[in-house]
């Protein structure tokens, strides 16, 4: 798929593989065809780019929802160069796709929508469409959990969820997931930190797609490994990926989202008025 890069064929075609698993899935649609096209407008020219969402119903709450999002763009091809993106973030995507099936079978209390969202490397302009012109009310939305590259674990093991900070009437969720999870799950991700062998900064509550929910008030964990020698090279590819880690990740994930199911979730950052 060339990096899956915004407006390629690559992006096409994985944009039709995600739909193919959403139908064998039977998630409903808010649109033809699960996609909602957007534009970002430049000072010269403009971004067209197409997200991709279903939803499934919960039990006691349908009209209070969970947006489980990943990201399916990569930075695609600069000169020979191949930027596959398999952590970054087609292991995100292929969490979602397995919460997807998993629900099917096995409902939620909220009803959940499952977002692949485009343009995330461009600036987030796929989640930014998303809250702008959401298929639902935006105060019915109770939690974004943002899946972004999950299949790295390096020497340390390691999976982090940030958010609690922020909002911290998810933290008992999340100790029930840590208690839980089949892979070391700790707290982190938040704020500003170093990158990869102190390269630059990082705000990691801007660093993804979870940023565009939070702007809005909306409560957010973010679920991943953070930055590592791969991000953003040509050598993050699918031979890199820890199966055994990536496999127990997943199904950490699916913890998390379950264990956050059953809080009576709301809407209020620290800091914000009640």
């Amino acid at each position: 798929m060339e990096g899956r890069k915004t407006g390629s064929s690559g992006a096409e075609l994985a944009r039709d593989y995600i739909k193919q698993v959403f139908r064998q899935n039977q998630l409903q649609a808010f649109a033809e065809n699960y996609e909602m096209p957007f534009r970002h407008e430049f000072a010269i020219g403009e971004l067209v780019g197409v997200n991709i969402l279903g939803w499934l119903p919960g039990k006691s709450k349908p009209q209070q929802y969970i947006v489980v999002s990943a990201h399916y763009d990569h930075l695609g091809k600069q000169g020979k160069r191949i930027f596959n993106g398999a952590d970054d973030n087609a292991s995100g995507v292929a969490v979602m796709l397995y919460l997807a099936s998993v629900l099917h079978a096995q409902r939620t209390e909220h009803s959940v929508i499952f977002l692949a969202t485009d343009a995330e490397e461009a600036g987030l302009y796929g989640a930014q469409a998303f809250v702008a012109s959401p298929p639902v009310a935006l105060s019915a939305i109770k939690l974004n959990l943002n899946l972004d590259m999950l299949g790295y674990g390096g020497r340390q093991q390691q999976l982090y969820v940030g958010g609690t900070r922020h909002y911290p009437h998810l933290l008992s969720a999340v100790e029930r997931a840590i208690a839980q999870a089949p892979v070391t799950l700790s707290l982190g991700l938040e704020g500003l930190a170093r990158g990869y062998k102190g390269k630059g900064w990082i705000d990691y509550r801007r660093a993804s797609d979870h940023a565009a929910f939070d702007q809005q008030g909306i409560a957010f964990l973010y679920l991943g490994v953070g930055e590592h020698r791969f991000y953003h090279t040509e050598y993050d590819e699918i031979g890199r990926i820890d199966r055994r880690f990536f496999t127990r990740a997943a199904e950490t994930a699916l913890v998390l989202l379950r264990e956050s199911d059953q809080l009576g979730i709301k809407n209020t950052p620290v800091g914000s008025p009640d």
